[in-house]
């Protein structure tokens, strides 16, 4: 059975939580679908297949059925995942990202998630911070604590680390956006002037990052949007295209995934038209606090349920 068959039909046949592969850093999946379909399924199998865990039964083709039901309005929802992986520690999840995507009306919603959320990560004692579930358990704990957070099931997850990043934005000739503000935190390698510019691989990191501004995460997350937006038009450039063999070789080499071949060829399809303006950002409503000395973002239930209701449907086409 297809992977989309699984994902159709998670909601008739309830199944317990699998355990799910990796994949990298939010956004960059998002703009790698739209690369992939310059070259068709066989560049995406020659890119994907390395990452990719085989279905232990029988692959068959996703049917007319399953894609007129994927195609009907019911969100697929996607974490992505990037780690700040160093020598000799635990890799923490740096970023998160819920991506909700509609491919009836190819819409994507995004979810960023503060790495300070102040959560329960099952199998722990007590409330912590949603970036050490990384560090306990690896991608399927952030999964399953990012499900009990939300109160939805994830279908797949995409995880980076820093290098693997670094490297793709490279790749890609770097990326220009205007630096709205001197970032300067020299202990994170992390030194930008203002001022339009096109931003490296480190560049590109260190603005992502860079929190040191008295907005904390808040800050940050608007920073990670507005490159997303950036990042997307410039992937569905030509000259893109050149870079293709390069791209294969890094992707395979940092980033993992559950989803099958099919699958990603499927989204991109779906999704290869999309501009920036048609992805919609949010961040998870809530207010910074310290709590036993410790800095924490508290989710805000009331206003999180609303931003929860806008992911589980596509936005009305004015």
């Amino acid at each position: 059975m297809s992977e989309l068959s699984r994902v159709n039909k998670r909601k008739n046949n309830a199944k317990p939580h699998r355990p799910r592969r990796s994949f990298k850093f939010a956004f960059m999946m998002l703009a790698l679908f739209a690369v992939m379909l310059f070259f068709g399924f066989k560049w995406a199998d020659s890119m994907f297949s390395p990452m990719v865990q085989a279905d232990p039964g029988p692959e068959t083709e996703t049917d007319e059925e399953d894609l007129k039901e994927k195609e009907s309005g019911e969100p697929v929802y996607v974490l992505i995942i990037g780690t700040d992986e160093r020598d000799n520690e635990p890799a923490r999840s740096d970023t998160l990202i819920l991506a909700a995507l509609f491919p009836g009306e190819k819409q994507v919603k995004l979810l960023s998630i503060p790495r300070d959320t102040r959560v329960n990560i099952p199998g722990r004692k007590g409330l912590d911070k949603i970036t050490h579930a990384h560090a306990y358990g690896g991608p399927d704990l952030t999964v399953k604590t990012t499900e009990e957070l939300l109160g939805l099931e994830i279908d797949y997850y995409v995880k980076t680390n820093f290098q693997g990043f670094r490297n793709i934005i490279d790749i890609l000739g770097g990326v220009t956006l205007n630096v709205e503000k001197r970032m300067y935190y020299p202990a994170e390698d992390i030194d930008l002037q203002p001022g339009l510019q096109t931003l490296n691989g480190a560049d590109a990191l260190a603005y992502v990052r860079f929190r040191s501004d008295g907005m904390g995460d808040i800050g940050r997350v608007e920073r990670q949007q507005k490159f997303l937006s950036a990042l997307t038009d410039h992937v569905k450039s030509f000259a893109t295209i050149t870079k293709i063999p390069d791209l294969i070789k890094e992707v395979s080499t940092h980033v993992k995934t559950n989803m099958g071949t099919k699958d990603i060829l499927y989204f991109a399809t779906k999704f290869i038209s999309i501009d920036s303006d048609s992805i919609e950002h949010t961040m998870l409503p809530g207010y910074p606090d310290t709590i036993d000395g410790i800095s924490y973002w508290v989710p805000s239930k009331g206003e999180m349920e609303k931003v929860l209701e806008n992911l589980r449907k596509p936005s009305t086409q004015g």
